[in-house]
């Protein structure tokens, strides 16, 4: 088990886990990340269907399971995530995406989650989300916190990501 494992970033970055989901690197320490379910594959899979709608439109890279330099730390490994205008070209992104969405897992915790989220909203990115499947509800997170909302959107985009359109096969 690799939670609350101090180590330095060169060792972290050199990690090789093939059993699980790569974990996130916190106060140098490796943070074990919950371990996904098809319902979180599915709905990875779907943001990726959604958004694919808006590629003809303006150019888009769409990123599961990506991994971010928060500076100067921590690394975390975004579940879903938009760049707009850019990509990443490193081992890991080191510049905010556009939008960065969290799926909630069963082992997750409502503190971590929420630290996670802030960690993102104040790297930069403008439009933070969560998914939770097992509550089919979705949230913004924003200066004043969680919010849950019964759809996300990006309004220079026109774009509108309904929890019908998330949820409707899960």
């Amino acid at each position: 088990m690799l939670a609350h494992t101090q180590i330095g970033v060169e060792k972290y970055l050199a990690l090789e886990l093939p059993d699980g989901p790569e974990p996130d690197y916190v106060h140098r320490e490796v943070v074990e990340r919950g371990l996904p379910m098809p319902i979180h594959s599915r709905i990875q899979a779907l943001l990726c269907l959604l958004f694919a709608r808006l590629r003809q439109e303006v150019t888009l890279d769409l990123l599961p399971e990506l991994r971010v330099r928060i500076e100067p730390r921590p690394f975390r490994v975004n579940d879903f995530a938009v760049y707009r205008d850019s990509r990443p070209q490193s081992r890991h992104a080191t510049d905010p995406a556009f939008v960065a969405v969290e799926i909630v897992s069963p082992d997750d915790h409502y503190h971590n989650i929420t630290q996670r989220l802030e960690d993102y909203r104040r790297w930069g990115v403008p439009h933070v989300w969560l998914i939770d499947p097992w509550l089919k509800k979705l949230y913004e997170f924003t200066d004043a916190g969680l919010l849950q909302r019964a759809s996300l959107t990006l309004p220079d985009l026109d774009f509108t990501l309904s929890a019908e359109d998330v949820f409707r096969d899960v």
